[in-house]
């Protein structure tokens, strides 16, 4: 679809940029604690299998990488462009380090695997098998770095939620008492750049009269 008379096609409004940057953001911040907390690996031993999480076998950063998304979700909810644009490229490197994270795969220590396996069997010898929970963290990383990057790039022309609810000018007449203390009762203050004196009506001006002709 082209706009009339350019023969272009109009610009996306910046709604639906900012839209898809927090689906993003979500997305890929449920996707990363699910995920993570999953079996990345397998300890088989005579038969018996026990599960190793991926919060396990990375010591926690998977899950403390998802924390920084979403504290960065949230953040970036409330402040102005360049906030929004610093958190955006934090959450870009968190949704990188997710990637790489879940490509490398990080194998788990012996004693993590016994301390594992101790629960279903006294066996000592055992055996690692991958899942594809890792690859699903990966894309959870992907989702994010892309909501990311959209903050970095577009947030400033969004508006912010704080700028919504911000008192415009308030026209105070600093010459009538009852208006003054009206204003301070509604929390505006008379003095403040927000309050602005109401134009006096100057009186009505007779007419110029007429002068005779004789």
């Amino acid at each position: 679809m082209t706009a009339p008379g350019t023969g272009q096609a109009p610009p996306r409004p910046a709604g639906r940029w900012r839209t898809v940057a927090y689906v993003a953001l979500l997305v890929g911040t449920i996707g990363a604690f699910v995920t993570g907390t999953q079996p990345w690996w397998t300890a088989d031993a005579t038969g018996t299998t026990a599960p190793v999480s991926g919060t396990v076998s990375s010591g926690s950063l998977s899950q403390a990488l998802a924390v920084v998304t979403v504290a960065g979700l949230l953040l970036s909810l409330t402040l102005a462009a360049r906030g929004r644009q610093v958190l955006g490229a934090v959450v870009l490197l968190a949704g990188a380090g997710m990637v790489a994270l879940g490509v490398s795969r990080p194998r788990p220590a012996a004693d993590v695997v016994a301390e594992a396996l101790r629960s279903v069997t006294l066996a000592v010898d055992w055996q690692l098998t991958g899942t594809g929970w890792p690859w699903a963290y990966a894309a959870s990383g992907l989702a994010v770095a892309v909501g990311g990057g959209l903050l970095v790039v577009l947030a400033p022309r969004w508006e912010t939620r704080r700028s919504r609810f911000e008192r415009g000018p308030v026209a105070v007449d600093l010459t009538d008492a009852t208006a003054v203390w009206k204003a301070l009762d509604a929390g505006v203050d008379p003095t403040s750049e927000t309050a602005v004196p109401s134009a006096q009506e100057a009186p009505p001006q007779a007419p110029p009269k007429r002068e005779s002709q004789g």
